[in-house]
């Protein structure tokens, strides 16, 4: 191949890139136009509803009331997935900053404040069976992993009189390994390889609620981490989420 030949290629590759990224971009902006668009009439719906309801409620039967509360709770609903969508579309386009991560701090952190509206429920333990490492990345959407992580365990053992989170690391065929395991309701193998795809789910939403979007941000986020994640379970005795991070992002 002669150097005319190989420099239109790079310039044909160069061209494709940019339609790519510009596809992309467009992309984005529709996405975020088209959820924003959509939760103007949602909120309009709703508070409908809610003026419905104190106003005339007096007036009418129990039936009725539950259809409107039914409506609110529909729109409440909508809401939230577009809420995670747009979640989705900001953690996906996201460019990583570069900082130091005490993992651990971050993820005990994150557990004080999520557990608070479970502590009523429950006895609730987080425990840490290994040292992790600290680790260079962006606090933000780690914390964005973690958040979703916990979420989930504090969700779905919120059925059991005693909830125990586990976390962990290891070193793995030359892979850092990092885990949050949980004694709650688990699920069938079968379905793992869905879980990390936009609205799967694995339970229904009269057993627990969701938007079944968490588990692609968390796939999204670790992929910029250099990263792959996937879920081991078990019906009746919990899941483990497992996820690695680039060799390059570990510091001690």
């Amino acid at each position: 191949m002669n150097t005319s030949s190989k420099s239109n290629n790079i310039d044909e590759i160069k061209e494709k890139t940019k339609q790519l990224q510009n596809a992309n971009n467009e992309l984005i902006a529709f996405n975020y136009t088209i959820s924003h668009e959509i939760k103007a009439p949602v909120r309009a719906i709703d508070g409908y509803a809610r003026i419905f309801i104190e106003d005339y409620g007096k007036e009418v039967d129990r039936d009725g009331l539950e259809l409107i509360k039914s409506i609110r709770h529909i729109c409440g609903d909508t809401l939230l997935l577009i809420n995670k969508l747009l979640e989705y579309i900001k953690f996906a386009d996201m460019e990583p900053n570069k900082e130091t991560i005490d993992l651990e701090q971050l993820i005990q952190s994150t557990f004080n404040e999520l557990v608070v509206g479970y502590k009523d429920k429950k006895n609730i333990q987080l425990k840490f069976e290994s040292k992790l490492p600290i680790i260079l990345g962006d606090s933000i959407l780690m914390k964005q992993v973690i958040i979703n992580l916990i979420s989930n365990s504090l969700k779905f053992t919120s059925n059991k009189d005693s909830a125990i989170i586990t976390v962990g690391y290891d070193l793995e065929n030359n892979e850092n390994v990092f885990y949050i395991n949980d004694n709650g309701v688990g699920f069938d193998m079968k379905f793992s390889e869905n879980l990390f795809g936009m609205f799967k789910r694995m339970h229904s939403e009269s057993e627990f609620e969701g938007s079944g979007v968490g588990l692609a941000i968390v796939k999204k986020i670790i992929q910029k981490f250099g990263g792959r994640v996937w879920i081991t379970g078990e019906v009746g005795k919990g899941a483990c989420t497992y996820f690695t991070i680039g060799e390059e992002s570990i510091l001690k």
